[in-house]
């Protein structure tokens, strides 16, 4: 995904538990068998077509095109040669393809001011997409959007500081969901594993917001892979 990504010059960087892997462990967190790109809104569409042509036989672009049922709001890039169960995330399972997968989540730049909004059109965007497919009843419908409107409200109550801000920043859709653009920019290269990847000039910031304490290994309990089981063929 990265060599095609590069040789086209779009840019991504890897984020939440890729970066930490590579800050923390040189490569993937022990137990951790997921794999995270950001990707920029203005080449998001560019991305995703050179994806689609471009990746080799054994791998696939997941999304509304390849996906009758695809309710994410981002796409994936699927490995075809594996078959995995998620019980931390059931709904996943939906899916036709259920090999091991790598998220391709959007940055949106926006102004600060309106973040919370953002994260509000986003929850009921995914929300709306899971009503119209069937996967929820019109009550948990309205359960959730109330829900998401109620901590709409609260965070705008919280962020009055940034409430008028003009100030540009990248958004994503869940979470703490954002990025100073200075944070992001310029992108350097860091190591993981026998290779290696763009990610933001400062990973600090978003460890943080993530998981705190970043450096701190987690109880051992808590340490849960997304994927229940993996099959390889």
């Amino acid at each position: 995904t990265a060599e095609i990504l590069e040789k086209h010059n779009i840019p991504y960087q890897i984020a939440f538990g890729t970066l930490l892997g590579a800050v923390r462990h040189g490569g993937f967190i022990p137990r951790d068998d997921y794999f995270d790109f950001l990707l920029f809104d203005d080449s998001y569409d560019k991305a995703t077509e050179v994806l689609a042509r471009e990746l080799p036989a054994d791998m696939m672009l997941e999304n509304e095109k390849t996906e009758p049922k695809y309710f994410h709001g981002w796409a994936h890039v699927k490995d075809l040669k594996s078959e995995c169960d998620c019980a931390l995330f059931p709904q996943d399972n939906i899916y036709k393809h259920h090999g091991l997968s790598v998220d391709l989540y959007k940055l949106t730049k926006i102004k600060e001011k309106d973040f919370a909004q953002y994260r509000l059109n986003e929850a009921i965007a995914y929300i709306d997409r899971r009503k119209k497919l069937g996967f929820i009843s019109e009550e948990d419908y309205e359960k959730k959007k109330e829900l998401f409107i109620r901590e709409f409200n609260e965070r705008k109550d919280k962020e009055q500081t940034a409430c008028d801000s003009e100030k540009e920043i990248f958004a994503y859709p869940f979470t703490y969901g954002k990025q100073e653009i200075d944070d992001v920019f310029p992108l350097k290269k860091y190591k993981f594993e026998d290779a290696e990847f763009f990610g933001p000039n400062n990973y600090h910031p978003l460890l943080v917001s993530e998981y705190k304490d970043y450096m701190q290994l987690p109880p051992e309990e808590d340490r849960k892979p997304h994927y229940t089981s993996v099959k390889y063929f």
